[in-house]
């Protein structure tokens, strides 16, 4: 009888894990069904108005923060970390929806920032709004398929335009006008972005002097360090790493360093002694035996650094402390568990080549440092590489608290990239929401030469195109209609005109100018993902 009792019980407790396993699985396929916003397939005439309520939602997310007076976002993410940011890509990357629409839209921002490292927002606000265009024109009675043809039409002499309307970058104050509205774009204060640009034109200017105008990456050349501090911006010739020498007893200056790069741990690691395995132990001496080898082992290690006549080492990994004992005895200085971004631009500096511990040292694998310096700040260490003919430099931000620290960042990153394609490609556009105005402009004169419902489609991106001076007037606290008709009237005189942050509508003397080649990219990729959605004509639910 107890037998059968238990069995029973069994079986319910049994029944109860299984149910209690199909509620968490209910509770979960709900969650991730709140997170796609969608709960039942949608098709034929809904789905435009699907597309346009979520892409409506990221473009009034967006556009508030957009442009030098744009406002910042505090995030909360789930796991409680804040995040204070005007940058569009982290933005739309802590959106935690899965809707169809919204995930194009991610994808769009992502795959601008992995080519471009800038444009994210100009490109999201543009398809957000040629998808809220292209809903009036379903509206209007016009089928996707013509609305995707007309907007190619609009992207294929927007390509023309461009080419037309660009400037190619001839003197330096052009291209410090460049980098300095990459930096202003990103909340840079104006005394801030005037010192980035004239850092990272520097560099620049110090690379094209080498190099010429070839294929440069301009990030391998320029290291960024952001730390808390009295408010600063400073640009040191040469490579500083924030990191503290690995005893406090080696030297914190070095003349005519001699430097070796280690990849990997500096200590006695066993395959056989290890947590996973028994090890036999019959006699009192065979654990003296096992220290003595790990000694004899850690010894040879030492000597082979110090036998190998190098002053300054770097170890990706992690050193033992009899090892680290025996270098600062015989002078030589350490900095272990290294990031391995900092160890590539060392050895690129340094001309180093990067080994194993088990690897013969040549010495030719040896690199070389003029100097090397530890100083300490804000009771932090930092070392001071500097490398004569190197071009390597360092960008210092210090700012009062970490959200401003983020904000600098991004400004100095926007500089660097806008740079980066500048070397790459000299041309610019006309900034402050003159390039898309002209663009809209020219764009309406020509749809008047298309004959056929495409002429809508293409009146229908020119305005897509007008929101970006629409949007800087409302940022910077214009009224936008005032500033269209002040743009427009300037436009029929043949005078570039310009938003400016005095909030008014100047000639754009002196210029401020865009990035060709992120502009020309955030149009096109915009009007690409928006064709690809548009495309859809059914979005199916899996059922369960």
């Amino acid at each position: 009888m107890s037998t059968s009792l238990e069995y029973a019980g069994n079986m319910n407790a049994g029944n109860m894990n299984t149910m209690n396993a199909l509620d968490n699985m209910d509770a979960l396929r709900q969650s991730v069904r709140n997170r796609i916003g969608i709960k039942d397939d949608v098709e034929e005439d809904g789905l435009i108005y699907e597309m346009l309520h979520a892409s409506r939602d990221i473009k009034d997310l967006l556009i508030s923060s957009f442009g030098p007076c744009g406002s910042s976002k505090i995030i909360i993410s789930p796991t409680d970390d804040v995040y204070l940011t005007s940058d569009g890509k982290t933005i739309i990357e802590q959106i935690d929806v899965l809707h169809p629409v919204v995930t194009s839209l991610k994808e769009l921002a992502m795959s601008m920032d992995r080519v471009c490292g800038d444009g994210t927002k100009t490109a999201v606000i543009i398809a957000a709004s040629l998808i809220e265009n292209a809903a009036k024109l379903v509206d209007y009675g016009l089928h996707p398929t013509t609305i995707i043809k007309g907007y190619q039409l609009a992207l294929n002499k927007v390509y023309d335009i461009l080419n037309y309307e660009s400037i190619r970058i001839s003197s330096d104050s052009d291209l410090h006008s460049v980098i300095e509205n990459a930096s202003l774009s990103k909340g840079a204060e104006p005394h801030q972005a005037r010192i980035i640009a004239d850092i990272v034109l520097k560099t620049l200017s110090k690379i094209r002097d080498t190099y010429g105008d070839g294929h440069i990456d301009l990030n391998d050349y320029v290291k960024v360090i952001k730390k808390v501090g009295a408010p600063s911006i400073e640009s040191i010739s040469g490579m500083v790493l924030d990191e503290r020498p690995a005893r406090s007893d080696m030297p914190f200056h070095l003349e005519n360093a001699s430097v070796l790069m280690i990849n990997g741990n500096v200590k006695f690691e066993s395959k056989i002694i290890n947590s996973q395995r028994n090890l036999r132990i019959d006699d009192l001496g065979d654990p003296r035996l096992i220290f003595h080898g790990q000694e004899r082992n850690l010894k040879a290690m030492s000597q082979k650094i110090i036998a190998s006549g190098a002053n300054l080492v770097f170890c990706e990994g992690d050193v033992d402390e009899s090892v680290e004992a025996s270098l600062a005895k015989h002078g030589i200085l350490l900095f272990q568990k290294l990031k391995i971004r900092d160890m590539e631009m060392v050895s690129k500096a340094t001309g180093a080549s990067i080994l194993s511990i088990r690897d013969d040292i040549l010495p030719h694998d040896l690199g070389f440092a003029d100097e090397a310096k530890v100083e300490k700040r804000n009771e932090e260490h930092f070392l001071f590489l500097s490398v004569s003919d190197q071009l390597i430099s360092t960008i210092m931000i210090w700012e009062p608290f970490r959200y401003g620290l983020e904000k600098i960042e991004e400004a100095v990153d926007d500089a660097v990239n806008n740079a980066a394609f500048i070397l790459k490609n000299p041309l610019a556009v006309r900034g402050g929401g003159d390039i898309e105005f002209v663009l809209s402009q020219m764009l309406r004169q020509y749809s008047s030469t298309i004959e056929g419902k495409e002429q809508l489609a293409v009146i229908e991106y020119a305005n897509a195109l007008e929101e970006i001076p629409r949007t800087l007037a409302r940022n910077v606290g214009l009224n936008e209609v005032d500033v269209i008709t002040k743009m427009l009237n300037s436009y029929n005189k043949g005078i570039d005109s310009r938003i400016d942050l005095t909030r008014n509508v100047v000639a754009n003397n002196p210029p401020v100018y865009d990035s060709f080649s992120i502009k020309q990219m955030a149009i096109i990729a915009a009007t690409e993902a928006v064709s690809n959605m548009l495309r859809i004509d059914r979005i199916v639910l899996k059922k369960s």
